[in-house]
């Protein structure tokens, strides 16, 4: 094939290089889960209580990872509630069930769920929360107009996005030292986790699947690191990406990019060389 169609990639190969990649980032996600749990708390305590759970309800956690966001919501349905914890990745969710049986929880359910499919009936559950999950969704639309779908009247939703790369610094800086290494061709990835990055992105999305009664914030964060070492293996920890990448560098491409790293995370440092990245998150709600 030639032509601009010979560029674009396969969206059936793009889903099965996502999924293979949270497959084998699963044990480096439940490693790193109480930090993580920690950076993400006032995002997803915002999302559980702007799905106002009660007892006896039915709530779905899309792309739930290690299921830290919906267990919260676990215990706010009891007596008589579920919680379906659900991810593409059967890893992912194995680390949830092992996290759900340390917290004691016993209204849990597993299910493998794709986000642009969801394996439910209509009207089947409450309320639906997905954390930092939507801008993976090759097809948005499909995936929201699922989500209203499968809740019942009057049922909400709450979702996390990203704002702008720019306003990251805790993901931008380090795609910027890698691409400064000459070890990407791009800044920009496919998927694009900050493709959903204005209220006005949000809100429209919402309202295309039918969603009514839409509100939408931003949240800051912050993800402290002890050092650049610390930085460094954190992300090739998480990012299968980037361990990919830098397997196969030798010891001077690696001090290389170490040292960039360095330099871009300077501005945030500390006398004793840690250092605090920030980010901004939208987080919405609607009601179905």
């Amino acid at each position: 094939m030639t032509g601009p169609e010979a560029d674009e990639p396969d969206p059936e190969q793009l889903r099965a290089d996502m999924r293979d990649r949270w497959e084998r980032s699963a044990d480096g996600w439940r490693e790193s889960s109480a930090r993580f749990t920690a950076v993400a708390m006032d995002v997803s305590r915002w999302l559980v209580d702007a799905i106002e759970p009660q007892p006896g309800q039915r709530v779905l956690e899309l792309a739930a990872g290690i299921g830290e966001t919906g267990f919260l919501a676990a215990e706010l349905i009891e007596p008589g509630g579920t919680l379906i914890s659900s991810d593409g990745a059967e890893a992912m969710l194995r680390h949830a069930r092992e996290r759900a049986a340390e917290l004691g929880l016993r209204n849990v359910e597993f299910k493998p769920i794709d986000l642009e499919w969801i394996d439910m009936r209509t009207a089947e559950v409450d309320a639906v929360i997905c954390r930092w999950g939507l801008m993976f969704a090759l097809d948005r639309d499909a995936s929201l107009r699922e989500m209203r779908r499968v809740l019942r009247p009057g049922g909400r939703v709450a979702l996390a996005t990203w704002t702008a790369a720019e306003r990251n610094p805790w993901s931008r800086l380090t795609r910027e030292a890698i691409y400064d290494a000459g070890l990407i061709d791009s800044l920009t990835m496919t998927p694009d986790p900050f493709g959903i990055s204005t209220p006005e992105i949000v809100t429209g999305l919402l309202q295309e699947a039918g969603f009514t009664d839409i509100e939408v914030e931003e949240l800051t964060i912050a993800c402290p690191y002890a050092g650049v070492a610390d930085l460094f293996a954190e992300t090739k920890s998480l990012s299968r990406p980037f361990a990919d990448l830098v397997a196969p560098l030798d010891a001077r491409q690696i001090d290389d990019l170490r040292a960039r790293l360095t330099e871009k995370t300077a501005p945030y440092a500390e006398s004793d060389g840690s250092f605090s990245l920030p980010g901004v998150a939208l987080v919405a709600a609607a009601a179905a």
